[in-house]
């Protein structure tokens, strides 16, 4: 996910490796990032 300033410009990348590093401290985050997974990948549902 591109990371910006509020003028737009482009400051850097979070990844779900970086988010699920702080989700084992924060149960909100843990269950966000459950539920985003579970789905599977959108390029599965292309068929």
């Amino acid at each position: 996910m591109p990371v910006v300033e509020r003028d737009g410009q482009f400051v850097g990348i979070v990844s779900m490796a970086n988010l699920a590093t702080r989700a084992e401290h924060d149960e909100e985050l843990r269950e966000a990032l459950h539920l985003i997974t579970e789905r599977g990948s959108f390029w599965r549902h292309l068929d």
